[in-house]
């Protein structure tokens, strides 16, 4: 009778972990934004890029917030919407530089302090937009040294993601 009773707890404690486990999965924004990316289709055929991939090299945590400006360009005949535009950590964020220089955003990480606010932005045809990409070394701390890989995407209407990714060796 202890035998059974024994094993009834084992096998219920096996189960409540199992439950637990599964329960306690957490959303992880960061995660969600690489996952994504690693999904997102080229929506190059309508759109010219500058670049989309930069990297900073060595840039020291003293030095402060490094910038870097991507170029969008619409090369179709037909108006292209895009209402998002999300960063992979709170340490990145992304501005939409306006036709007339003034700046939308901060876009960020979803997630991440609250809601990221929509870009509904169109982008006309034959249009351009520029893309301010702010990396802050001193966001995740003293100890927040070494290769970092940040991704920012552009996301239109139609759900097809444009990645654009920043590099860097943060030191102190």
């Amino acid at each position: 009778m202890k035998k059974i009773i024994a094993w009834a707890i084992i096998i219920a404690g096996v189960f409540g972990l199992l439950w637990l486990t599964g329960r306690n999965k957490a959303f992880d924004p960061q995660n969600e934004i690489v996952k994504a990316a690693n999904q997102s289709v080229n929506i190059g055929k309508e759109l010219a890029i500058s670049e989309t991939f930069y990297d900073f090299g060595a840039i020291s945590m003293k030095n402060g917030n490094v910038t870097k400006i991507f170029k969008v360009t619409n090369r179709t005949d037909k108006d292209v919407f895009f209402p998002s535009l999300t960063t992979s950590c709170m340490c990145t964020v992304a501005y939409l530089i306006e036709p007339d220089g003034s700046k939308k955003g901060p876009f960020g990480m979803p997630g991440h302090g609250g809601a990221v606010p929509r870009a509904n932005e169109l982008i006309k045809a034959g249009e351009s937009r520029e893309i301010e990409v702010v990396f802050d070394p001193n966001a995740h701390g003293p100890a927040g040294v070494g290769m970092i890989n940040r991704i920012i995407l552009l996301e239109d209407d139609n759900g097809n993601k444009l990645q654009f990714e920043i590099k860097a060796n943060v030191t102190p």
